[in-house]
């Protein structure tokens, strides 16, 4: 019943956990202790029920943040790892920028996977809370075209690439190289783009 507590706890290790707790696969599971007893414990759902009660509560869970270091981070990347990174690093009390090539950001979170699985909203009021706590956050920047890591390494004090991984696997069968044969990162990817 205490889903404020819950998160807390979750958020020391997951600052994602209405999102994470609906796409991890919960390997955790197999293993889990309970499956001697009756059965494992639902250690995904559960952060998600308890994420989804504290972002429905009007005042979500935000972490405090340490006093500022006068240390900059610049992260390239606005998926779960640059995210969780940043949402760590600003708890620390470092300045963090986020950028990312995409329109929006959650990365893979937002454009690889389907929306009955992960609701988007979901995922831009998970990203809005850490934005809350003074992480700034920059879409439609590529790296390469719109910034230089040169730049951004004599601007910040530490840079942090997490571009994610973007590309279909192909699964070895004739044809998956046809015109019109689309992988299931890029069909999503542009589902997701309306």
């Amino acid at each position: 019943g205490d889903d404020k507590g819950a998160v807390k706890i979750i958020k020391e290790k997951i600052p994602l956990p209405a999102s994470i707790g609906r796409v991890c696969p919960h390997p955790c599971e197999l293993d889990c202790r309970r499956n001697f007893v009756e059965q494992p414990l639902s250690i995904a759902y559960l952060k998600a029920f308890a994420a989804d009660n504290d972002l429905a509560s009007g005042n979500p869970y935000k972490p405090e943040c340490a006093p500022d270091t006068g240390k900059k981070v610049a992260i390239v990347g606005g998926g779960p790892a640059g995210l969780s990174a940043a949402a760590y690093l600003r708890k620390a009390g470092h300045a963090v920028t986020v950028y990312d090539a995409m329109p929006e950001m959650g990365g893979m979170l937002r454009y690889g996977i389907p929306a009955y699985r992960l609701p988007k909203d979901l995922v831009k009021k998970e990203v809005d809370l850490i934005a809350d706590t003074g992480v700034v956050m920059k879409n439609n920047i590529k790296l390469g075209e719109d910034i230089t890591l040169a730049n951004l390494q004599k601007e910040n004090d530490a840079v942090l690439v997490a571009i994610g991984a973007w590309q279909s696997s192909n699964v070895g069968c004739p044809g998956e190289n046809v015109p019109g044969v689309l992988g299931g990162i890029d069909f999503l990817r542009d589902v997701n783009e309306g």
